[in-house]
């Protein structure tokens, strides 16, 4: 497992096999198959501008992408939609610590998204759906993403709570600790997070109001634009700034990649936020007023005239 080169990815998604004179590839995190392709003949030098001369016995290996046949099932089949941790077993990971379900904004489950913990400390976040074979039988749940257009997650509360503003995560966890603190607000996230804007289907969020909280680095602030390029003058959009003052007077400082689950962990509750917007006048600026209220050089973004347009 390694970053694909094909999309901004700081997970490692893209899956690398040896074909003997092929190398294989298939990438978790939706991209298409030319995409990569072309993306790993740049990495390796084996594009058709390649002018070097392979070495004595040294064959050029040719990129493949490595078939499987398989047709993702959405909604997933009633009879098959009580999953069980035992069920998204990894073969290197184990069980996995936690897992997330995607619904369609009717209610039925579109796939699952798991997180596993690793030995170093770190984690491995693996999308799973029903699938089935093409040409007939074999129906079984596999570690595959779903499709694009992929509904949000939460996209069942998105569409019953038509009145409350929504609240966009790069990632489940993010969501999750943004729901407790925002109880009013429907909480959201992309499967695949930042790396996946792209194959998210946004048309849920048309007509709504959309509060971004956004991972705080620079990566999670240009997902968020991503996002803005598609709903601008289509939904109300709203960046959250997060307080620097707590509700009893004292300093909060905002890290680097901060999201709403690492302020959940260090007490943030959705009392002390109200309190301190009623107290501070509100935590939310409007997209327009985006450029003046974040040093957005810092976070890397294109320009601060690309981001006041």
């Amino acid at each position: 497992m390694v970053c694909c080169p094909a999309h901004d990815d700081r997970t490692p998604s893209l899956s690398l096999a040896d074909g003997k004179d092929k190398l294989l590839y298939h990438c978790f995190g939706g991209c298409q198959a030319d995409d990569v392709r072309r993306a790993l003949e740049d990495k390796l030098g084996v594009a058709g501008g390649y002018e070097e001369e392979p070495r004595p016995r040294q064959k050029k290996r040719v990129v493949s992408e490595q078939k499987d046949d398989l047709e993702v099932v959405i909604p997933v089949p009633s009879d098959k939609a009580s999953a069980t941790p035992e069920d998204f077993y990894h073969f290197e990971h184990g069980l996995p610590s936690k897992v997330w379900t995607y619904r369609l904004p009717e209610g039925e489950i579109a796939g699952w998204v798991a997180r596993y913990d690793t030995e170093d400390g770190g984690k491995e976040i693996i999308p799973w759906t029903w699938t089935k074979k093409m040409n007939g039988g074999n129906e079984k749940l596999r570690m595959k993403a779903m499709p694009p257009p992929r509904p949000l997650y939460n996209s069942d509360q998105i569409y019953s709570r038509k009145n409350d503003p929504i609240i966009w995560n790069e990632g489940e966890k993010a969501a999750d600790a943004a729901q407790k603190l925002f109880p009013g607000w429907v909480s959201t996230a992309c499967q695949g997070g930042g790396n996946a804007i792209s194959l998210s289907d946004f048309r849920i969020l048309h007509g709504r109001t959309i509060i971004f909280l956004c991972d705080h680095d620079g990566p999670g602030y240009q997902a968020a634009s991503k996002i803005v390029d598609q709903l601008i003058g289509k939904a109300k959009l709203y960046f959250l700034r997060w307080p620097k003052i707590r509700g009893d007077g004292s300093v909060y400082n905002v890290k680097p990649k901060d999201d709403a689950a690492d302020h959940h962990e260090r007490g943030w509750t959705a009392e002390e936020l109200r309190a301190v917007a009623k107290e501070h006048g509100g935590l939310t600026i409007p997209i327009g007023e985006i450029a003046p209220a974040f040093d957005i050089i810092h976070y890397d973004w294109e320009s601060e005239q690309r981001f006041r347009e």
